[in-house]
């Protein structure tokens, strides 16, 4: 935001954080001079960045590791563990850690719509998904199981001969 003081950034935020967008874009332009289409972008940036940081006040910096596992979470359909995982992270009630991850996958929800792709990784799997044992175990069940089918066959071959 260059040319914007603290106290302006803070005017434009309180603006947005009380859904008065038009004023914010209204006071960005008389600030900076910019047009309306790059005032009302410049709005909406500060906008999605509000809603998807933590509340004021908690921690001063981003976490983007933490913002990537809770929308990993989110992905996976396990919002309860992502509201836990903001909760201890960010030290907060249960309702502002579920307001905050609310906004986290109302972000994600449209960021998503807009491009109409499916989300992956660009680290190939997710590196926050807890891995499933399933598959490894039904592979060792029907080893098993044809370990025995073997034995049980070289038996009745065995009786047959004696």
């Amino acid at each position: 935001m260059s040319g914007l003081s603290p106290d302006q950034v803070q005017k434009i935020h309180e603006f947005i954080h009380n859904r008065q967008k038009v004023n914010a874009v209204k006071l960005y332009r008389e600030i900076t001079g910019a047009s309306l289409a790059e005032a009302k972008q410049a709005v909406e940036e500060m906008a999605h960045d509000e809603f998807v940081k933590p509340p004021s006040g908690t921690m001063d910096y981003d976490n983007p590791v933490l913002e990537a596992r809770i929308k990993s979470l989110l992905a996976g359909r396990r919002k309860i563990d992502a509201v836990k995982i903001y909760r201890e992270e960010y030290r907060v009630g249960l309702k502002e850690a579920k307001d905050a991850v609310d906004r986290i996958e109302r972000s994600v929800k449209r960021e998503g719509s807009s491009m109409n792709i499916p989300y992956e990784s660009a680290i190939g799997e997710d590196p926050f998904a807890e891995k499933s044992l399933g598959n490894s175990r039904n592979l060792v069940i029907l080893a098993v199981l044809i370990a025995l089918a073997l034995c049980g066959v070289a038996v009745f071959f065995l009786m047959m001969n004696i």
